[in-house]
């Protein structure tokens, strides 16, 4: 090649190289705006998803104290304890240490009229319960509820107050039973303080990131009082921001591809130039673009499944929201606070709803803490624990099922309890899924027995039904999930079979025995051995 043919060629590829390192430059711009801009529309995108989300969040929690307001106030017991002497055993039983303990109500006032306070508890230290139902806060919520009631639109009234500083969810309404037609002489008010600590572990069971409250100061979301205006709290939280961390992931990557694109580019210009001295280096410069690429295609597939796998793990945490708002919405609807329903289907579907909605939220929950279990993250606290007042706990949860049905639960013990080594929340758990069962499978009008003796050291507690039994197939099958007996009543009754596997599982963990004893249309005994205590026995309150 002559050197005038040779300089043009040279100016030609040159010229090539510098046209094809703008367009690359141009495309890395555009390529950089767009995912920019995309990212930032993420991040806009995502932070109103999680205003929404706190707000169902919030919607949630009011709703959850409003609905026990809502049951107490037209419970004749209570309204019967007001008119009466007070009485310590029925406010330790039902209302102020039963409340904290059952659904961490942290105060419960009872107004009368003129503003006397007849009941005070406040489960938190600091300004004492009567100071608190003295304050002008309270009293205004109280007063507030005997109008509604007067007013002929008797509620439920809730809202964000301050109670000592700091800010509380309340809700009140007026006590009177729906069998009582004079006015309402009582006002209920129940509060759960909103601590730092219950607002970020509230938050973190979501998914939201340093969810706190706090003063008014013009960002996240404004809680309302009662009154429906601004309480001088909000609630704030982190946003994720995942736009802007792609697109930080992301930014190397493409600058990396930009530069190998380039370095091609003048690798092919150099091999030009020098044609066959470099012609294996310039290939190799091209594979090593090529594998670099395929990494980064491997990185983002990698980062896509992770995504995938956390999407999928926390959406069994998000079904939990919307199916309590179903359930809220559904009690409030079936205790006709807001007047009475129709009869005929309406007041049936109300009820079909508010079951199935129940039924799913077991399920999530069953489902949950199966899979928390499974993944060794279950802890259990193992402590000295009275058998007869376990029995007696999970008996009251189960004597309302037994009785619509007319079964009769008999509960056989001596007067003194035996003390267990055991869980108490894991034992409760594990006798009211026994108990269930058996009222489940028994006949309308049958009887379940509960026994609770010892020896050897050791606690045995059984639970006998009379029931349709259990095929011998499945009995060597239960304990698993999703295994459950089949016959005649197992049929009439639809279930999972998740309470025994994490029955099962609960028992083992707390180092304790369960055994199921069955023949078919004869009835199943449930058998539950716990190791004593080195503690004398104690008098059962059973």
């Amino acid at each position: 090649m002559i050197p005038s043919t040779r300089s043009r060629s040279t100016r030609l590829v040159a010229g090539l190289a510098a046209i094809a390192a703008a367009i690359l430059g141009a495309c890395v711009l555009v390529i950089l705006w767009v995912l920019g801009t995309a990212s930032a529309d993420m991040d806009r995108v995502q932070h109103a998803g999680r205003g929404r989300l706190v707000g169902a969040i919030l919607k949630t929690y009011q709703d959850s104290v409003s609905s026990e307001v809502a049951d107490y106030v037209s419970w004749s017991q209570l309204y019967n304890y007001l008119r009466g002497p007070r009485d310590p055993v029925f406010e330790t039983e039902n209302l102020g240490p039963y409340l904290k303990q059952t659904f961490d109500t942290d105060d419960v006032f009872i107004i009368a009229r003129s503003g006397h306070v007849a009941y005070s508890y406040r489960a938190n230290p600091g300004t004492t319960g009567d100071a608190l139902a003295a304050s002008p806060a309270v009293q205004q919520l109280a007063k507030s509820a005997f109008q509604a009631e007067d007013s002929g639109h008797r509620r439920v009234i809730s809202g964000v107050i301050s109670l000592g500083g700091v800010p509380a969810m309340v809700a009140a309404s007026t006590i009177l039973p729906s069998v009582i037609k004079d006015a309402s002489e009582f006002t209920l008010i129940e509060a759960q303080e909103l601590d730092p600590q219950t607002i970020a572990e509230l938050g973190k069971s979501y998914g939201v990131s340093e969810l706190a409250i706090g003063p008014t100061d013009g960002s996240g979301i404004a809680l309302l009082d009662p009154a429906q205006r601004p309480s001088g709290f909000n609630i704030n939280w982190r946003s994720a921001a995942s736009g802007s961390q792609l697109f930080n992931r992301v930014l190397p990557v493409i600058l990396l591809i930009g530069i190998v694109t380039a370095l091609a580019f003048a690798g092919v210009a150099f091999a030009w130039w020098r044609f066959l001295d470099h012609l294996k280096e310039g290939e190799a410069r091209i594979l090593a673009a090529e594998l670099e690429a395929t990494r980064a295609q491997a990185h983002a597939a990698e980062e896509t499944s992770r995504s995938k796998s956390a999407f999928i793990a926390n959406m069994s945490h998000e079904f939990r929201t919307p199916l309590n708002a179903i359930i809220g919405f559904s009690e409030v609807l079936r205790s006709e606070i807001f007047g009475p329903m129709p009869k005929g289907k309406y007041r049936e579907y109300i009820g079909d709803i508010h079951a199935s909605g129940r039924h799913l939220l077991r399920l999530v929950n069953d489902i949950l803490q199966l899979s928390k279990i499974e993944a060794d993250k279950m802890e259990v606290r193992v402590e000295t624990v009275s058998a007869h007042d376990a029995i007696a706990g999970s008996m009251r949860v189960v004597l309302i099922l037994a009785a619509k049905r007319n079964i009769r639960i008999h509960f056989h013990h001596d007067a003194a309890s035996p003390r267990i080594v055991a869980d108490k929340s894991a034992l409760e758990q594990i006798l009211l899924n026994l108990l269930s069962n058996a009222v489940k499978f028994s006949e309308d009008g049958g009887l379940v027995e509960i026994g609770c003796t010892e020896a050897n050291g050791r606690c045995t507690i059984a639970v006998k039904d009379r029931g349709c039994g259990i095929p011998a197939a499945t009995l060597a099958q239960l304990g698993k999930p999703f295994v459950q007996a089949e016959g005649t009543f197992a049929r009439k009754y639809q279930g999972t079979g998740l309470g025994l596997a994490i029955s099962f599982r609960l028992a083992q963990l707390m180092g304790a025995a369960l055994a199921i004893d069955s023949a078919e249309r004869a009835g199943t005994t449930a058998t539950l051995t716990l190791q004593m205590a080195r503690e004398a026995p104690m008098v059962s309150a059973a």
